[in-house]
């Protein structure tokens, strides 16, 4: 009996509530002038003014699915204002690009070309093969070979490999393309290994590289209902410095974007068009500083 009333004080007592940290970070950790249908002109400009010598090759490498078509459908899609189809893209474990294929346009990207080669695959004898990269760097693949994932290409196929290519047939900027939500939650062991045999080919030949995430708005909410979060979102930034510490790219160089593969993006929109460009506007840049710096070293 003497007991009963200590326990009443206890069952008064409750926990302090504790809100749920914000999605956002309270400032940009990006900074960018104020995102508006100024900025994204003066970033179209940019990429016009950008006038090399010769239309260089910029190639796109990475896991199967991680949005690579879809990547150059949107930034055909920024360029010629509508949206596009050109490279052909589907759900699957499998790569729907097996050739080496170009694209370009003759409005923004009218002195670049983008290309699209297989993907990525875990095993070892699908997928892209790692041992063509050097092949491709060095300019002796022809447009249109069909990749083969068990048997890189050698000077034996006559129809598609260019015995003594000059510089112009080189790749000029290597762009490496990861699905921001894999990123988030971890990128298998077998792809980062054979991204980093790429990069190591790369680095001998001294290539730019750039890393494109996509998918940014999937990762994050904030970013889906407003494309304007993308460089305050806590979940995107942390995907862009997770990428740059596996793949060994600085975070100046990891732009995360958002496509135009969602069934509700049928008009282009500035505020998505804004992240595709600035990344587009580096890529063109470090392409450009390639051809200058050779040039120079002539």
């Amino acid at each position: 009996m003497g007991n009963s009333s200590s326990s009443d004080s206890d069952s008064d007592y409750s926990p302090a509530y504790v809100p749920p940290p914000s999605p956002l970070t309270s400032n940009p950790w990006r900074t960018t002038p104020e995102w508006n249908k100024e900025f994204e002109s003066s970033l179209r400009k940019d990429i016009k003014a950008i006038e090399p010598p010769f239309k260089p090759n910029i190639v796109l490498v990475g896991p199967v699915g991680a949005g690579k078509s879809s990547y150059i459908n949107a930034t055909l899609s920024v360029a010629k204002g509508h949206k596009v189809d050109m490279a052909y893209t589907e759900s699957g474990s499998k790569s729907c690009t097996t050739s080496y294929d170009r694209y370009t346009d003759k409005t923004l990207l009218q002195n670049f070309r983008l290309i699209d080669c297989m993907g990525l695959e875990q095993s070892t004898e699908e997928g892209f093969n790692v041992a063509d990269m050097v092949s491709l760097l060095k300019g002796h693949i022809k447009n249109g070979y069909q990749f083969n994932p068990r048997s890189p290409i050698s000077s034996e196929n006559k129809d598609h490999w260019h015995v003594n290519p000059t510089f112009e047939d080189h790749i000029h900027c290597v762009v490496f393309v990861v699905d921001a939500n894999v990123m988030h939650i971890g990128i298998p062991p077998a792809y980062v290994g054979k991204i980093r045999q790429i990069q190591d080919a790369v680095k001998r030949l001294r290539v730019p590289r750039v890393l494109i995430l996509t998918k940014a708005d999937e990762l994050c909410y904030t970013v889906r209902d407003d494309n304007t979060n993308m460089f305050r979102s806590v979940k995107v930034k942390e995907a862009v410095k997770t990428a740059s510490e596996v793949f060994r790219i600085p975070e100046a160089s990891i732009h995360p974007v958002t496509n135009y593969e969602d069934a509700d993006a049928i008009e282009i929109s500035w505020k998505r068009n804004i992240p595709l460009l600035i990344a587009l506007r580096q890529i063109t840049q470090y392409t450009n500083d390639r051809i200058e710096a050779l040039n120079d070293s002539d």
